[in-house]
């Protein structure tokens, strides 16, 4: 072997490791990014659920008024 062929390739398996560290940090931001996706849908499903039961409690409660003050306003026209 030549020390061109040497240097040659020390160059390349240089160059291999100059461009394959980047990818191999970006594949490991891609699937930590991922994961934190996946931990925020599972989040915001839990949390649209509950709002969703928080609403139907505010549409009882609401009704619920509704009807005592018709039950009081019937109450205050039969006392006059």
């Amino acid at each position: 072997m030549t020390w061109e062929i040497v240097v040659g390739l020390i160059a390349l398996v240089g160059f291999g490791i100059t461009v394959m560290t980047p990818i191999i940090k970006l594949n490991t931001s891609i699937t930590k990014l991922n994961c934190s996706i996946d931990s925020l849908n599972k989040n915001m499903a839990r949390n649209e659920e509950r709002i969703t039961n928080h609403g139907k409690q505010i549409d009882d409660h609401e009704h619920r008024i509704t009807v005592l003050e018709h039950e009081r306003e019937a109450q205050h026209d039969y006392s006059i």
